[in-house]
């Protein structure tokens, strides 16, 4: 398997960064996600935008184009040789000389990686979800901050639950991976507006729901409106 690092395709399993880059030492790093279909990216336009949107947000350099990052993608994918696969980008802070100080340019990769199957029984049966207080920092963007969601995995396990549901003692926010939707007994869509990621298939929600006359609201979604719907689903 290979991956993209700065302009070169290189064996996947040889890629590294040095252990003074922002992203190892600091945590400082930016990251998107999607799969794509017979060599095709699903919303590639989409996760593109929240990309560079990620990186301008903290100042961060793409050293790309648009057109050149879609043909790198495009391009690792065709050299892998896999129809269906996942896709990671990910730009790293970068080496910084006093550890504090962010670079002029950080490491930019493109990572490739099987398609990701969900347990059967998760689509049968549904999944379990354990609410959590917490609010993301910079929630806006996709950070590669998950500090908060990994440490909760051992918490999650002991629960019996799937999934975490962050919230602030009065609403809901989000998942840790994933946006969150509620159906209400008068069969409104409801789902958090602000203080989270917003997540690209949680905006193709909201384009079908109005395609498909469904009603939806976006606003802040109490956690007793929670434990009241009909449906939930993320």
């Amino acid at each position: 398997m290979y991956c993209y690092h700065n302009g070169n395709f290189i064996p996947q399993d040889q890629a590294s960064v040095g252990v003074m880059d922002l992203a190892v030492i600091r945590g400082f790093g930016i990251f998107d996600y999607f799969v794509f279909d017979n060599y095709r990216p699903r919303f590639l336009h989409d996760y593109l935008n929240r990309f560079y949107r990620s990186a301008a947000f903290l100042d961060m350099t793409i050293p790309l184009s648009r057109e050149a990052f879609t043909e790198a993608i495009l391009a690792l994918i065709r050299k892998n040789g896999q129809a269906y696969g996942g896709i990671r980008l990910l730009l790293t802070g970068g080496t910084s000389l006093d550890g504090y100080t962010p670079p002029a340019e950080g490491n930019l990769f493109i990572l490739q990686a099987k398609r990701p199957h969900l347990p059967e029984h998760h689509s049968k049966l549904g999944v379990a979800v354990a609410t959590y207080p917490h609010q993301r920092e910079l929630p806006e963007i996709k950070s590669i901050n998950y500090l908060t969601g990994i440490k909760l995995q051992p918490w999650l396990r002991q629960q019996g639950a799937d999934y975490v549901l962050y919230h602030d003692g009065t609403y809901f926010r989000e998942s840790d991976r994933s946006n969150f939707f509620i159906v209400n007994e008068a069969g409104t869509i409801l789902t958090p507006k602000d203080k989270i990621l917003p997540g690209i298939t949680r905006m193709k929600v909201i384009e079908l729901a109005a395609q498909m006359g469904i009603p939806l609201e976006e606003r802040e979604v109490s956690l007793a409106e929670l434990r009241n719907a009909k449906e939930a689903f993320l």
